[in-house]
């Protein structure tokens, strides 16, 4: 499987401009509410502490940022996404928020000691160009961590993940926002990487210590490593 064509960064923009209103209602209640105990999961492999400085890339409405700062107050925390829109700065006032791509991370090699990210890489034009760009702006010994939405691999949940998220899904949230945007997060989980696949790119930009878990059937993967 190759990666998106050029031109699917602005198209993400779109998708998610149009749904920055309602996203985290329709996130919770289409995940039944297990999208908090993923993101729980994925922050445990970061394995901080008080000092840590972290990177949230794809931050959306700072779900993943207000769980670091919850978990570990004395944190310093940057939040990047390419959707100004979804954020809310006023809620996180201790954050550093910008306005960039996680596949061109405008800041400085070595300037951090976790990097996590949270439903981002389906959205991406190159996973591995993010992969690399996460490696860098890691500090030596410092733990990245991706949490995304894959195809299930259990047989049986498989056929009615499918009916569920590629069917119900798209018809209840495009109706909810008035748009026909999760008719795109509904392929672009369908046309994604494989939890094999994504491990390997992981590997591929240097990280050691790696590995992954499956949640719900396989539906969610959390993938870890290290920076040597």
């Amino acid at each position: 499987m190759t990666d998106s064509p050029p031109g699917k960064e602005e198209l993400v923009r779109q998708v998610f401009e149009s749904i920055q209103d309602r996203y985290d209602l329709l996130d919770s209640l289409i995940s039944a509410g297990m999208d908090q105990r993923w993101r729980r999961y994925a922050l445990q492999k970061l394995q901080l502490t008080n000092t840590s400085e972290v990177l949230d890339c794809g931050a959306g409405t700072g779900k993943l940022t207000r769980m670091v700062l919850d978990s570990y107050p004395g944190c310093k925390v940057t939040s990047l996404d390419i959707t100004q829109s979804m954020f809310r700065p006023s809620i996180l006032p201790e954050t550093k928020f910008i306005v960039a791509s996680a596949e061109n991370i405008p800041l400085a090699d070595s300037s951090f000691d976790a990097v996590a990210s949270a439903y981002l890489t389906r959205n991406l034009s190159s996973v591995d160009s993010y992969f690399t760009e996460a490696f860098r702006v890691l500090k030596s010994g410092g733990r990245f961590v991706n949490l995304d939405i894959y195809n299930p691999t259990l047989p049986g949940f498989s056929l009615l993940f499918r009916i569920y998220f590629y069917h119900l899904v798209p018809i209840i949230g495009n109706i909810a926002t008035k748009s026909k945007s999760y008719t795109y997060l509904a392929n672009s989980v369908r046309n994604f990487h494989s939890h094999s696949t994504i491990m390997e790119k992981i590997r591929a930009a240097g990280f050691d210590n790696t590995g992954f878990k499956k949640m719900m059937g396989g539906s969610i993967g959390i993938h870890w490593g290290t920076k040597p």
